[in-house]
């Protein structure tokens, strides 16, 4: 089975929301969101995608759409070499939020995932609708 995968992370003040939309024949077949306190807009965007890719069903193909470039890039450019020289960037820099990049890089063996950007706010029904769902997190 195949799905689609929307993802937002947002944050506002001192709050931060997350959102995923799982779609299967252009209709919402799950979603989901939350909120946390004192964290980072990345952090959330890497928090939506590890709560949707947790939800998964197994051996369900996934092509997840994300408005991060951050997060996309992180997991189709910049993982496989950061774990090659052991979870570090070159020169011995750290990697911001790595914990959830491990939790991500492990999601992302279960399944079949393919790794796609939108652009934010750009009229995509589905990504619009995770927009919602963080705003709508942070406000209760």
């Amino acid at each position: 089975m195949k799905l689609e995968i929307y993802t937002d992370g947002s944050l506002k003040a001192q709050w931060g929301s997350w959102a995923y939309v799982m779609v299967q024949h252009k209709r919402i077949v799950s979603e989901a969101s939350g909120k946390v306190k004192d964290t980072t807009s990345d952090r959330m965007e890497f928090q939506a995608a590890i709560e949707a890719l947790s939800a998964l069903p197994p051996s369900f193909k996934a092509t997840l759409y994300s408005d991060s470039r951050n997060l996309v890039d992180t997991m189709t450019l910049w993982k496989e070499d950061w774990k090659k020289m052991g979870w570090i960037k070159k020169y011995s820099r750290p990697i911001p939020n790595l914990d959830l990049i491990q939790k991500l890089d492990a999601l992302n063996n279960k399944n079949p995932i393919i790794w796609k950007w939108v652009r934010s706010h750009a009229g995509l029904i589905f990504n619009e609708r995770c927009d919602q769902l963080c705003i709508l997190q942070r406000k209760s």
